[in-house]
Parts: structure tokens; C-alpha cells; sequence
């Protein structure tokens, strides 16, 4: 029968670490509204056709560097610098600014290829059809948050909670980084203000998710249950590393300039996190015993690493580097779909196949198809000059069975390389039970077929204890012994 354990007065027990669900429902629920209440005041607040990207370089000291349409008043990267004689170095610090209509027209001063100048501008309607060209990245980060969402609803635990934040702070962040703020807009102002807010706050906020998810990730690193006041203080790291950031540059000398380095600062944080889950992922994985939580981690950690590749050479380090993106914003979300699937089949657990197998099956079925296919198309274009027009279909003939008589040859010899490289320990155990079949057929000595049996087992399925029973021999003598069994422990 269980019996339950008494708690001592005074004791603490250690147990699984939690956040209550009411604290991270307002944090995911003050995201959203940041969020809402920002695209709602963008879609009423009249715009100049511009937009002032979410990069380092595009808030400058003298102004904001905008991107625009081809055949508009202003021009893509102009250096807008003044609008109605204020400058926009020193607008931002204004809580309250004028409010304009739809139609309204004002000066601009903007640098154009290194000359100053003033252009009239026309107000119109907000246009969100920004939403509409960045829809590979809207597409992933609300397959993220189906995706994460899902698991909570499956596995409701700190670790699901972790992912809801992330998933939650990426869609509504993302949203209003992609409708974005136009030049008019950076005088200052709410609007200004809770774009900032809703961006550059709610994104890093979210990356405390991914954070606390790895540590608690596929079980919680020691101290969070030695201390269950640890997971908020995870949580609230790098919101507060952007907040000292922020504070920090508080001398610069304009506004914008200002924002400049927050933008700044805010990449150089998600930039360390994102470096730092991974490399903590590797660790866990390194130092993990179980056998299941390895192969979660396995699945998260070659996931993460893939599209934390993807994002760093096509994105990341180019706007740090140069200013400028390999490939355009909108394809940029791609860039996470092996997270995402790594992230589901570690969570779920089904089907937690190897996947140095998924690898090697992979690369090996490619290389064979791209092999094979030059080859085809080799034979057909070779034979097609060798016999001319007039027999086509015998070069197609002749190649097809070129093809299907290479087929199981070429793809042994590409397994076995790919095997060699990725899918190290199949690779050798293969080779280890070929040669032990190899003796197998001259060895005829009892004694020595167990010894190299044990050490066969031992050294391909690496097991913590292996025996071998061989049942006796019957003999006239002692038929009443035929049934029994001697064991060979090792």
C-alpha cells in the first residue's frame, strides 16, 4: 500500500518548477494587446507611403533612411531629416505631436544622393499591404504558433508554457514589424511609441521562452527545482539586458540615433540568446544519460542549429555586417521549418527514430538521384548525337536500363560512404557483424564462437549486461536433463 510523505516543518522539497498559468496568460495576453493596439492606431493614422525598416542603419543621427515604391514622391533611402521644419533627431522625445488628416501636405527635407532638398508629400490612408509581400514570414510564425500552441494543449507543462511565450511574442511582434511605422511617424507620439513597444520589447521578451524551454527542456536543469524562483528571473533576463541597453544610450545625441542602438541592441541580445540556447542544448545533450531524452535533444539540437545557420548567414549577419540581407525579409521565415520539425517530433515523441538515419537516408537518396539522373540524361543526349533524331526512343531505352542495372550497385556504395560520414556507429556495427559472419563459417570451436558472439553483441548494441544460454546437449545417460539450460554470464 502508498503511503503518502509527510512534509517536515520548515522543509522545502524540490520538486518540478512552475510559473502559474494566470502570470503567463497576462504576459501572453499583454503581447497581443501591445500588438493590437498598435496596428489599430496604424491603420488610422495617415501615412506617407514610406516605411523605416527594422535595421540598425535605417535610424541615423541626422534622421530615418526610408524604403518606399518605385514612382513615389519620396524615393527608396532617402534620408529623411526634417518634416514641416522639425527635425526628426529631436522630434522622437515628444509624448504629443500634431495630429494630420488624409490629404493634409507637408515638407520634407531629405538628402538624396549626398544632395539636400525639400519635397512636398501628400498625406494618404495607411496601406498594410506590407502584410501581403511578407507572407512567407507570416506564414511561419503563425505555423509556429499553431504549432506550439498544440503542444501546450497536448503536454501542458513549464517546458510547453516556455514555447507558448516564444510562439505568442514571434506572431504578435512580428505583425507589427511587418506593417511597420512610416517616416511621418517618427516625430514621436503613441504611435511611435508602442511600435517600439510591440517590436523591439514584446520580440525579446519572447526569447525568454526559448530560454527557460531549454533549460526545463526535456527536464529541468537542477537548479530551477532547487529554486522555483528562477524561472521568472529566466524570463525576465533579456527584457532587462534591453532595458539597461536602452538606459545606456540615453546620451545619444538625437532620438533616432537613440532607437538606432536599441534596434542594435535588441539584434546583439537575440543574437546571444539564440547562441546560448543552442550551445546549452549541446551540452545537455552531452551530459543526458537517458537514452529518450537524448534523442529529444538530438531532434531539438540539430533543428535549432539548422535554422539558427540559416538565419545568421542569411540575415542576421549581413544587417550587422553590411546593412543589407542576403535574401528578401519575406523568405527569411522559411529559414525556421527545421526547427519546427525537429521541435514537434522531440516534444511528441512519436516516432523518435535516429536521426543520423533520417540524415544518411537523406543525403544518400540525393546523391543516388542526382548521380543517376546526370547519367540518364548523359546516355540519352550521348546516344541521341551517336544515332540522331530519327531513333530517339532506343537512346531513351538504352539509358533506362543503364540506369536500372546501376541503381542497387550505386546505391550500396552511396550508403556505405554517407554512412561512413554521418551514421558513424550503424556504419561500424555493420562492418563488426559482417566480419564476425565472415569467421563464423570457419570457427568451429564452441568456446571461442561464445566469446566473439558476447563481444559482437557487446560492441554493437552496447548493452549494460549481456549473457548467453546454450541448451545442453541430450544424451542416452541422462534424458531426464534434456531440458536444461547453462548460462554463460559475462
Amino acid at each position: 500500500m502508498h503511503t503518502p510523505r509527510k512534509s517536515i516543518p520548515g522543509s522545502w522539497q524540490a520538486g518540478p518548477p512552475v510559473w502559474p498559468r494566470h502570470q503567463v496568460g497576462w504576459l501572453i495576453a499583454f503581447m497581443f494587446a501591445t500588438s493590437v493596439t498598435f496596428i489599430a492606431l496604424r491603420v488610422v493614422t495617415p501615412s506617407d507611403g514610406t516605411q523605416v525598416l527594422s535595421r540598425p542603419g535605417a535610424w541615423t543621427a541626422d534622421g530615418v533612411i526610408i524604403h518606399t515604391k518605385p514612382g513615389q514622391t519620396l524615393r527608396d533611402r532617402d534620408l529623411v531629416t526634417a518634416i514641416d521644419g522639425v527635425a526628426l533627431g529631436s522630434a522622437g522625445r515628444n509624448w504629443h505631436v500634431r495630429a494630420y488628416q488624409p490629404g493634409d501636405r507637408l515638407t520634407y527635407q531629405v538628402v538624396r544622393g549626398g544632395d539636400t532638398q525639400k519635397v512636398t508629400v501628400t498625406l494618404r490612408r495607411a496601406d498594410t499591404g506590407r502584410l501581403r509581400q511578407a507572407w512567407g514570414t507570416i506564414l511561419f510564425v503563425v505555423v509556429l504558433f499553431g504549432v506550439v500552441a498544440y503542444l501546450y494543449a497536448r503536454r501542458a507543462g513549464p517546458a510547453t508554457t516556455a514555447l507558448l511565450v516564444l510562439g505568442s511574442g514571434l506572431l504578435s511582434s512580428t505583425v507589427a514589424v511587418e506593417i511597420g511605422v512610416s517616416a511621418v511617424d517618427t516625430r514621436g507620439g503613441p504611435l511611435l511609441w508602442l511600435y517600439l513597444l510591440s517590436t523591439y520589447g514584446v520580440y525579446v521578451t519572447s526569447f525568454g521562452g526559448l530560454a527557460a524551454f531549454v533549460l526545463l527542456f526535456p527536464r529541468p536543469w537542477p537548479p530551477l527545482s532547487w529554486d522555483r524562483r528562477l524561472l521568472p528571473v529566466v524570463y525576465a533576463i533579456p527584457p532587462a539586458l534591453l532595458v539597461a541597453w536602452a538606459l545606456a544610450a540615453l546620451d545619444a545625441s538625437s532620438a533616432t540615433r537613440w532607437i538606432g542602438r536599441v534596434v542594435a541592441g535588441e539584434l546583439s541580445i537575440v543574437m546571444a540568446v539564440l547562441g546560448l540556447a543552442v550551445v546549452l542544448a549541446v551540452a545537455r545533450y552531452l551530459t543526458e544519460t537517458d537514452l529518450v531524452a537524448r534523442q529529444q535533444l538530438k531532434w531539438l539540437v540539430g533543428g535549432g542549429v539548422l535554422s539558427a545557420t540559416l538565419a545568421l548567414v542569411v540575415w542576421f549577419l549581413p544587417v550587422l555586417v553590411t546593412g543589407e540581407d542576403l535574401l528578401p525579409l519575406e523568405s527569411v521565415g522559411f529559414g525556421g521549418l527545421p526547427l519546427l520539425a525537429g521541435l514537434t517530433v522531440a516534444v511528441t515523441r512519436y516516432r523518435l527514430f535516429e536521426l543520423e538515419r533520417v540524415i544518411s537516408r537523406t543525403v544518400s537518396y540525393a546523391l543516388l538521384t542526382v548521380l543517376l539522373g546526370g547519367g540518364y540524361a548523359g546516355v540519352v543526349l550521348g546516344l541521341g548525337q551517336l544515332l540522331g533524331r530519327e531513333r530517339p526512343g532506343l537512346a531513351v531505352a538504352v539509358a533506362t536500363l543503364a540506369v536500372a542495372a546501376a541503381f542497387q550497385p550505386a546505391r550500396r556504395r552511396i550508403q556505405d560512404g554517407v554512412d561512413r560520414r554521418f551514421n558513424r556507429r550503424r556504419h561500424d556495427a555493420a562492418r563488426t557483424i559482417q566480419a564476425f559472419a565472415s569467421r563464423l563459417r570457419q570457427q568451429i570451436d564452441l568456446d571461442t564462437l561464445t566469446g566473439e558472439l558476447l563481444a559482437v553483441v557487446d560492441q554493437t548494441m552496447q548493452p549494460t549486461r549481456v549473457s548467453l544460454w546454450l541448451r545442453p546437449t541430450p544424451s542416452a545417460e541422462s534424458p531426464q536433463r534434456s531440458g536444461g539450460i547453462s548460462s554463460h554470464p559475462t
